[in-house]
């Protein structure tokens, strides 16, 4: 009877052996590639959390102005910063909402879903003002994605994403109302 239990454990340790070895192996050959994807499309200027926009608005003449901006959505209006430039005649980019100081006008913003509103203000007695074509060339719409970690920090407890873009833009000594600046600190050449 021990020769039999022996010989059964043997026998076992045999049969384990066998079944490892014959589990390890080289793994088999790769399939063949896959067919290339469609090429992507190109979309708004920025980088992965940024789109900088610009609109041609030199033909536009009235007391107001409302550009279409389809990336202004409920989400982007509730989290994200958005920041606004034009650009009049003199080509220098001029942060919104503009008070008169640089033009002979003011500018008010209202923002609301896909629409970016421009009203002309009379600087002296707040009344509507009347811009005529090529008074303003370009419209600028910044749009900073807000995340729970901006640039590897921790959004600081009990503030909004918004609050946390502008503290990092504030704390990298980047002026929001130039352009330029904010252009400069995320990489990006002037657009």
């Amino acid at each position: 009877m021990k020769n039999l239990i022996l010989n059964t454990k043997l026998f076992l340790m045999a049969l384990v052996a066998v079944f490892a070895l014959s589990c390890s192996g080289e793994d088999g050959n790769d399939g063949a590639p896959g067919e290339q994807g469609p090429a992507g499309t190109d979309g708004a200027n920025g980088n992965a959390n940024v789109s900088f926009l610009t609109y041609d608005i030199s033909s536009v003449n009235g007391t107001y102005h409302d550009q279409f901006v389809p990336e202004i959505t409920a989400n982007v209006l509730e989290n994200d910063v958005i920041l606004g430039y034009v650009v009049p005649s003199n080509n220098t980019s001029l942060p919104l909402p503009a008070i008169g100081d640089y033009l002979d006008f003011s500018i008010a913003v209202f923002i609301s879903s896909e629409n970016y509103s421009l009203d002309f203000v009379d600087r002296f007695d707040g009344s509507s003002y009347n811009i005529n074509a090529g008074d303003l060339n370009e419209l600028k719409v910044v749009i900073i994605e807000s995340t729970s970690n901006t640039s590897g920090r921790s959004a600081t407890s009990g503030s909004t994403s918004k609050e946390n873009i502008l503290l990092e833009l504030k704390n990298a000594n980047v002026d929001i109302s130039d352009y330029d600046a904010v252009l400069t600190y995320y990489g990006l050449t002037n657009k």
